[in-house]
This record gives C-alpha cells, sequence and structure tokens, in this order.
C-alpha cells in the first residue's frame, strides 16, 4: 500500500464521519449488527422478529462485523450507544476499503504502477464507492467478495473468481449470477478454465455458501431457509421488484455508469482504454459490459445492483489515461491532455465533496432523535414514551439512536395498534407538520406543545437563476445553491413538559 491507499482509508471514515446516519434500505443488516451486540443469543428479542422487512435476508454479513466489533463494545470507552453504530460501519468501510486496494495490487502486478496510479486517483476520488463503503447495505456486504473476484480474475485465476462469486450470489446477492454467466463464457472461449473446473468450482462455492447460509439463518429466522433463494422468488420470478420503480432499458448505461464514473473524462478515457488496450483489457471488462447489458432488461435499476463492475470499468479507464500519460515526452497534446485528467480528478473530488454534504441533510430522522435527546435533557426529562413515526424510522432514527434507557422508543406502524399506544405516548417525532390532526388517537393540538423541527434537503438552484448574471457579487452566495427546508417536527404532551 502507499499514500493513495491510506487517503483512501481517511476518505472513507471522513464520510463515515460526517454522515453518521443510515436509511430504511440499510436497517436490516444495521439492526442485527445491534442485536447481536446487545442481546446475542435471545433471538426473540431481535429486531427482525417484529419487523422482518419484505423479504428474509441473510445474517451472514452482519454477523461478521458484529464478531469483529464485540472486542470493541467491550475495551473502547464509548460516549453512547451510537458510537458502536460508527464502530460497526467503521469495521464494514475497513472491509471495503482493503478489498479496493486488493483489487488495485492486482492491478499493478499486471498492468504496471501506471495504471495502478490512474486507478487510484479516479477510483479514490469518486463518490459512491467512498461513501458507501461503510453503509450496511446488502450490496456493500457483497461488494468486498466481488473485488477479490476481481482481482483473481485480471491475475488469471478463473476458478478461484467462479468460487468466490457463486459463493458470493448464494449469500449475499441473487442478481451476481448474470455477471458469473459472461466470467464463465469468457474463461471458457479462452481457454483459461475447463467446464470440468468451472462446474466443480461453481459447486464448491455454491455449497459453501449455500451450507453456512442456511445454517445461519435457520438459527435466526427460526425456519429452513435460504434468504437469497427466497429473494430471488420474489424479485426476479414473481416480478415485485417493479413495485419500487421502472427505468428505461438504457438507463444504466446512460445515466447510472456516468454518475458512478462521476469524472467528466472518464467516459472519453473508457473508450481510449478499450480500443487502443484492447488485446489487455478487453476480455477483463468485457463480462462486466455484458453483465450491466443482461440487468438493463430487469426494469427496476439502481446504481447499487450494478456498483460490483465500477472498479473493472475505472480500471479500463485507467488504462486510457496510461496511454495518453505515458505519451506525454511525445508531444504537447498528450502533455497538455495528462494536466487535464490531473485537474479534471481534483475537480470531481471537490463535487464528491458537494456531494457528500448534500447527502450528510437526507438523514433527518437520525437528527430529529439526537435533537429531542438534547431537548429531553436540557428539560430533565425522562421515563418517557417516545413515538417515531415511519419515515422518520426510514431516514436515520436506528436502534441504536435509541441510546437512553429510561425511554421507551414506540415504532408502531399499524393505525389500529397505535390507538392503543397513544395514550401513553408523551413525545412524538413525526414528518407530519399537521400533527396530531390526522391521528385523532393523539388528541387534539391544545394537547401538544411544538418544541421545534428539522431540516433537510430539499433541492439545487444555479446561483445564477436565484440571485442573477452577477451572482459572485452576494455575500456567501453558495449558500444559496444547497436548499433545506423543515422535514420533521417534534412535539411533548403539555402535561408532560408543563409538571
Amino acid at each position: 500500500m502507499d499514500s493513495l491507499d491510506w487517503l483512501f482509508l481517511v476518505l472513507v471514515m471522513a464520510h463515515l464521519y460526517v454522515s453518521p446516519f443510515t436509511k430504511v434500505e440499510e436497517s436490516f443488516n444495521l439492526h442485527a449488527i445491534h442485536d447481536m451486540l446487545f442481546h446475542g443469543s435471545d433471538i426473540d428479542s431481535y429486531d427482525h422478529r417484529e419487523f422482518p422487512g419484505v423479504v428474509p435476508r441473510t445474517f451472514l454479513g452482519a454477523l461478521v462485523v458484529a464478531a469483529i466489533t464485540k472486542p470493541l463494545q467491550l475495551l473502547v470507552p464509548l460516549r453512547s450507544k451510537f458510537d458502536l453504530q460508527l464502530i460497526a460501519r467503521g469495521v464494514l468501510g475497513l472491509i471495503n476499503w482493503y478489498s479496493v486496494v486488493y483489487f488495485r495490487g492486482c492491478i499493478r502486478r499486471v498492468f504496471g504502477k501506471t495504471t495502478a496510479f490512474w486507478f487510484a486517483t479516479f477510483q479514490y476520488s469518486q463518490f459512491h464507492i467512498t461513501y458507501y463503503a461503510s453503509r450496511t447495505l446488502p450490496n456493500m456486504f457483497a461488494f468486498p467478495l466481488t473485488m477479490v473476484a476481481a482481482g483473481y480474475w485480471i491475475t488469471n485465476r478463473p476458478r478461484r473468481t467462479i468460487a468466490v462469486m457463486a459463493f458470493t450470489t448464494v449469500v449475499f446477492r441473487s442478481e451476481l449470477l448474470l455477471l458469473i454467466a459472461p466470467l464463465a463464457l469468457s474463461a471458457l472461449v479462452q481457454r483459461r478454465i475447463s467446464v470440468y473446473h468451472l462446474v466443480l468450482a461453481g459447486i464448491e462455492g455454491g455449497l459453501l455458501g449455500m451450507t453456512l447460509s442456511i445454517a445461519t439463518d435457520t438459527v435466526f429466522w427460526k425456519f429452513p431457509i435460504l434468504p437469497e433463494a427466497y429473494g430471488f422468488y420474489f424479485n426476479a420470478v414473481l416480478g415485485k421488484a417493479v413495485a419500487w420503480g421502472t427505468q428505461p432499458w438504457y438507463a444504466y448505461f446512460c445515466n447510472h455508469v456516468p454518475k458512478l464514473l462521476l469524472n467528466p473524462a472518464a467516459v472519453p478515457l473508457f473508450a481510449v482504454g478499450l480500443f487502443f488496450e484492447a488485446r489487455r483489457i478487453g476480455m477483463t471488462v468485457g463480462p462486466y459490459l455484458v453483465f450491466i447489458a443482461l440487468y438493463s432488461a430487469q426494469p427496476h435499476k439502481e446504481w447499487r445492483f450494478i456498483v460490483y463492475a465500477v472498479p473493472v470499468l475505472t480500471l479500463t479507464v485507467a488504462l486510457g489515461a496510461s496511454w495518453i500519460s505515458n505519451r506525454m515526452r511525445k508531444g504537447y497534446v498528450y502533455l497538455g491532455t495528462t494536466l487535464m485528467l490531473v485537474i479534471s480528478v481534483a475537480a470531481t473530488l471537490m463535487l464528491a465533496v458537494g456531494m457528500l454534504a448534500i447527502s450528510s441533510a437526507n438523514y433527518p430522522g437520525g437528527h430529529a432523535v439526537m435533537a429531542m435527546h438534547g431537548g429531553l435533557e436540557q428539560s430533565g426529562l425522562g421515563n418517557l414514551t417516545v413515538h417515531l413515526d415511519i419515515p422518520t424510522c426510514m431516514s436515520g432514527a436506528t436502534l441504536f439512536t435509541f441510546t437512553r434507557e429510561d425511554i421507551e422508543y414506540d415504532r408502531t406502524e399499524d393505525e389500529y395498534e397505535l390507538r392503543d399506544v397513544a395514550p401513553d405516548v408523551s413525545v412524538m417525532v413525526t414528518f407530519d407538520k399537521q400533527f396530531p390532526e390526522p391521528y385523532p388517537a393523539f388528541g387534539t393540538a391544545r394537547e401538544w406543545a411544538f418544541k421545534g423541527s428539522v431540516k433537510a434537503f430539499a433541492a439545487m438552484q444555479a446561483p445564477w437563476v436565484a440571485l442573477g448574471p452577477r451572482f459572485w457579487e452576494t455575500e456567501e452566495w453558495w449558500k444559496q445553491v444547497v436548499l433545506v427546508q423543515d422535514r420533521v417536527w417534534i412535539y411533548v404532551r403539555r402535561s408532560v413538559f408543563e409538571s
């Protein structure tokens, strides 16, 4: 490892520090880690027993992170339980960071130091992988294994590639089957592996994954299950994924891939790398392009479904940059282009910082819980029941943020059950500004006192639209670019507060 790799680690941890809260997509694994740390073998107390989610997920990734985090829980002085959320996310961030560094090491051995340098500059200045490396999305538990597999792939170890990919597909993300197929076909066409060894590798990885997943998840779910098989059936066979929205077939190539690569020079550099280095990179990146093309047939699209291909695409971009920079002494055109590439990396890093600032303002639920705790401490109130509505829980409120033992944090979702809970609720954290009007069970507005609100990202606007063509003459004009608005409101029963 060199200084660029350590800088990448600093960036991953800085993103974690600046944006410590999480969204609903991360909650299953995060809450599983929480329950392993605090409930241990008492599975009936686990969060998934009450909130199982749309489809079952594996506990295997959470178990690994929790096992690494547990000693830190016992040895590191903690200010509150929330610190453990940062530590657990930091552990996952370290795993994902090292997997990218490992892949870069493979690049150095196969393609040389110059390509490895450009890979680092382009990959480490991107936003998405750096930001999400520490986030407990199912995709980010699969990501480090796909990086190991990609390292095996470019170092001509296809049998290990297929074995690791088969394991990852069975345990974490069934969509990776669409990547295994072109990888296997490419290896066979190039005669890098025999059919026998290819099948054997798939069976080895798949059986190991099935064994570990079934053994682990049967314990936690309390019935025999292979979660990814169920998820595949629900999303692919039944086609339920479209309920979360659809995009046109070209969205991955035209929208998501450029956004993931981020650097405006990445797409032309990809073309340069693929054209001039086709012999070295064509059969390497080809299966990943086929993977994205195959996945484009799925109407529901999200960038995280193809994130595993990004480092390999970035490798192709790096080859294009390396081809240009290696010719700097042959003419001013190559020299000037290389300097422009350096500038583009710096500009991309600045853009990524801006995206971090915006993204960190997208978790009003988490900020609201912390603000609520601060208000209760100032008021000296305790032994209360706090209700958090669904959007609050989806936007940052997690079990790790429930830091006070003298407070009961209620997350009842059913409208009829909420009627029974309402009389005991003393504090309400809600996205509904009109509270308690839509909730007659909570009484009238006269019974509640408004105590504060939390702002969140609303939109972006061009400064010249808001301030005119000479916008830079306005003091602190940049504060007009990002718009925020009140999103979460906190209410307290007057009878509790006045007593």
